[in-house]
């Protein structure tokens, strides 16, 4: 069963027609740079004249220099639409069977929810603030679904919020909760997954239940 924590076709394409615009942006910026920075070393404007004493003074800045911060600048640019680019389309979660996959930007971890340690954690909302002055708290909390396992210690987070920031559809957080009972446990842990499991099943059931 793949979960619905993926990007839907809509964001994807937002996303990516958002990155052409930055990429063309940044070349018409790139060409004009060059042009000047052309100028400024021939020490000629374009009609074949001497520049203007009233033109600005530019000579003090090495042109070498200029064109070090401005590849180190298109480096961060670029690198920051790529990670944007492919995280909205790498994130996915997949649920086969007891086997919880969720794949990101760097890797895929797994986690069989029968035998893994089980919790759930939360995290505040953030969104972006209206004034454009960062992001703002909303009030809610996000769940998150935890499982750590036993052997490796290698943990697994699944954040139980849709691309839309709404809760997983009911049938999704019955299944997680269904793969949790499933396994034997040693009585502690299977005191905290009994309690995951009802915490999953009442989020399925009152989506308007938040973690406090």
């Amino acid at each position: 069963m793949r979960l619905s924590v993926n990007a839907s076709t809509g964001q994807k394409v937002t996303v990516s027609v958002i990155g052409l615009l930055f990429l063309g942006v940044l070349g018409g910026i790139a060409g004009v740079a060059a042009l000047a920075l052309r100028r400024t070393e021939s020490g000629f404007a374009a009609d074949g004249f001497a520049p203007s004493p009233f033109d600005p003074d530019v000579s003090g800045f090495p042109s070498t220099a200029i064109k070090g911060l401005f590849a180190v600048a298109a480096v961060l640019i670029v690198g920051c639409l790529v990670t944007m680019v492919l995280g909205t389309y790498r994130r996915q979660a997949v649920l086969d069977g007891t086997v919880l996959e969720v794949r990101g930007l760097l890797g895929t971890r797994r986690a069989d929810l029968a035998t893994s340690r089980v919790w759930i954690d939360s995290e505040p909302e953030y969104v972006r603030s209206p004034h454009g002055e960062g992001n703002i708290p909303t009030g809610r909390r996000v769940p998150h679904l935890m499982a750590e396992d036993p052997l490796s210690g290698r943990k697994v987070r699944l954040r139980l919020h849709s691309m839309a920031r709404t809760l997983l559809p009911p049938h999704e957080l019955n299944a997680l909760a269904e793969a949790v009972e499933s396994g034997s446990r040693a009585d502690a842990e299977a005191s905290q997954a009994a309690r995951t499991a009802t915490m999953l099943r009442r989020l399925a059931d009152d989506p308007i239940a938040r973690l406090l």
